[in-house]
């Protein structure tokens, strides 16, 4: 978006502030129509204003003038594709009568945007001429848009002075009765029941029953803590009970039916083996010799 196209939607947005609306109404004389002939000028039209939909209008007395620019013997082409061109555009009824009340084309355009001559655009008209002393009549006129064509460009004049008095002082007007009046509230329908909670008497008169309902406490809110989803749970301690400490005596400990251990004894010799009895005769059990023990030779001794 260039820098002109900038400054022209702005422009627009302060003319919007005084009543103008889309799709915009342009309204056109014939000498714009003849010195575009080879432009697309809804479209030019278009970008300058920033608008998709416009509605290009055109008055009788426009196209009266164009029919007598092609009188004659030697009649001019682009006349006559300008008049098939303004055919194509909403035609404005002026009311000039061609034989009674015929007039020129710059008095038609002024009674139009202005008809009661009281300096007001009524209708909200964006006039596009070629004739400066037509755009400079309409510039006391409020509020009053002015294009013109330069070397295939076309061109918004900047807002008017006596346009830019009428938009100070809307703004300022506006402004003082925000100030003053303040945010209302919305006025009940008739139809519209009060609250449920509410008395017609307490609908009635709001600041009757303050003293005696409890005004609701504010929530404080705290700092806030870190997010639950990204901090790490903490893992469960298990409790270990602690258990006794032994004593030092290894017998309290011991249960009273454990038996206490045996201790093996080696064979003292062959005839206390050949009598297959030994320590362990009352228990009833044997202990098996040990196999890597050597063998015992006795003698007999012979008796004196």
């Amino acid at each position: 978006m260039g820098k002109r196209t900038k400054q022209y939607k702005k422009l627009m947005r302060s003319f919007e502030f005084l009543g103008f609306r889309q799709p915009y109404q342009v309204l056109m004389t014939s000498d714009i129509l003849l010195d575009t002939m080879k432009l697309d000028l809804i479209t030019l039209f278009e970008k300058t204003l920033s608008a998709k939909n416009l509605k290009p209008m055109i008055t009788q007395c426009c196209i009266r003038a164009l029919y007598d620019r092609n009188k004659g013997p030697n009649r001019d082409p682009t006349v006559v594709t300008a008049i098939e061109r303004a055919k194509t555009f909403e035609r404005r009824r002026c009311g000039h009568l061609m034989d009674e009340d015929a007039k020129s084309e710059r008095e038609c355009m002024l009674s139009v945007v202005d008809p009661k001559g009281n300096g007001q655009n009524k209708f909200r008209y964006i006039v596009a001429t070629l004739d400066e002393d037509l755009r400079s009549r309409l510039r006391s006129v409020v509020p009053t848009p002015l294009m013109y064509v330069r070397r295939s460009v076309v061109i918004l004049e900047p807002m008017a002075e006596a346009s830019e008095k009428v938009r100070n002082r809307e703004e300022l007007a506006k402004f003082k009765e925000g100030i003053i009046r303040g945010p209302q509230k919305r006025k009940r329908d008739d139809g519209e029941e009060p609250d449920a909670g509410k008395s017609v008497h307490e609908d009635a008169d709001p600041g009757a029953g303050e003293g005696t309902e409890k005004k609701k406490k504010k929530k404080g809110y705290g700092p806030k803590g870190p997010n639950p989803l990204a901090v790490k749970k903490a893992k469960k301690r298990t409790v270990v009970e602690k258990q006794p400490r032994k004593d030092s005596d290894p017998t309290a400990d011991t249960p009273a039916d454990s038996k206490p251990k045996r201790k093996r004894r080696k064979k003292g010799g062959a005839a206390a083996g050949g009598n297959g009895e030994g320590d362990g005769e009352g228990d009833g059990e044997t202990e098996e010799p040990i196999a890597d023990a050597t063998p015992v030779h006795v003698t007999a001794t012979e008796e004196h």
